[in-house]
């Protein structure tokens, strides 16, 4: 595990002039900032307004106040030969940019664009998530979904093993004695919803897709790791839209499921078997890629519990789910990784299927 995100050895890891004593000033006096500022609370509860030594903004009417705590300079009013510059307005970058240049200083050694602030997050977690390469190699596991076959009995049945739960898996909690060892959740609305439920109810390392955390009015998680989702697989026509297959957690490939982020994780922790259980594979509405929409039986169970709700505008992208599981069957059978199907029923018959029962 690292010690807490400390944003000036980050970006001295990026320019030697912060070893050199180079103040830090961020170019925008305004609203990108503050998005900034709540992406680094959010992800890694620092304020970055304590890391920082003032502002410079072109607006003289700007120039001489403060801004979250620190002075707004004009740019001539700054000695640049002892600073590095951050730019935080993604609507002016260009015309900073060339502001900058002409100044005399250099692009990723003496100022930095916007995305400089996601980089700097990103590399410390690439770092954290490595602890978790190979840690069960040649181990099994179970990721277990929140299909109507999922049962108390069942989950209680592997409780001492290694386990990969989502979403709303603790409504299971007051039935049974089992807890996960790993927990995971991509999907940002049902995030901006549960967090507070989940901080309290789930113990275990979470890992979670950060894309849209930004948007969030508060946020926090305990014993948390967030990832980047690369949904580029569905910007490809039909039917070449099966989505790769990730080898690391930094970047998980997007199947419109979160169990496909699992069987990342899973072949990323170095586990030779995986065994699938409560993965039913069905959904009560969904849409195919050209957009036609099915709605089932709305008295029909899709999950284990009644009390799992989903929102009545809510649709699965279901069109992905059958090439994102052929995607993993593919790769770990070329890895030398089982996966094993033993929900009882369901629809998913793209993985061997297995008795749960004759497992142990």
């Amino acid at each position: 595990m690292l010690d807490t995100f400390n944003f000036r050895n980050e970006l001295g890891k990026m320019t030697p002039k912060i070893a050199e004593g180079a103040k830090i000033y961020i170019f925008g006096a305004g609203g990108a900032w503050e998005d900034i500022c709540k992406q680094y609370k959010y992800l890694v509860n620092i304020d970055l307004n304590t890391c920082i030594d003032g502002f410079i903004d072109n607006d003289t009417n700007k120039q001489g106040s403060q801004f979250h705590g620190k002075p707004v300079y004009a740019l001539s009013n700054v000695a640049l030969d002892n600073a590095v510059v951050m730019i935080s307005s993604w609507k002016w970058r260009f015309e900073i940019v060339e502001q900058l240049t002409s100044a005399g200083l250099f692009f990723r050694h003496s100022f930095f664009t916007g995305e400089c602030f996601m980089a700097l997050l990103m590399r410390w977690e690439y770092l954290r998530l490595l602890q978790f390469k190979d840690k069960h190699k040649g181990e099994r596991c179970f990721v277990i979904g929140n299909g109507p076959s999922l049962t108390s009995s069942d989950l209680d049945k592997i409780k001492d093993e290694v386990t990969f739960a989502t979403n709303k898996i603790y409504l299971m909690f007051d039935k049974t004695e089992w807890r996960p060892s790993y927990y995971a959740i991509a999907d940002d609305v049902f995030l901006k919803e549960a967090h507070k439920l989940i901080k309290d109810k789930i113990t275990c390392p979470i890992f979670y897709a950060y894309n849209y955390i930004f948007e969030f009015d508060e946020f926090s998680l305990n014993n948390d790791y967030f990832y980047c989702v690369d949904g580029r697989a569905d910007y490809h026509p039909y039917p070449y839209n099966k989505p790769d297959f990730s080898e690391e957690p930094f970047m998980l490939q997007w199947g419109s499921t979160v169990t496909y982020s699992c069987l990342q994780l899973a072949a990323y922790m170095g586990f030779s078997e995986i065994t699938l259980i409560g993965v039913d594979n069905t959904s009560l509405r969904y849409i195919d890629f050209d957009g036609t929409l099915h709605l089932n039986d709305s008295e029909s169970e899709y999950h284990f519990s009644q009390s799992y709700d989903e929102s009545p505008y809510y649709v699965c992208m279901k069109y992905m789910w059958e090439p994102a599981y052929q995607s993993a069957r593919d790769y770990c059978e070329a890895h030398g990784i089982k996966i094993r199907n033993a929900t009882r029923g369901g629809e998913l018959e793209i993985f061997e299927r297995v008795d749960f029962d004759s497992l142990f």
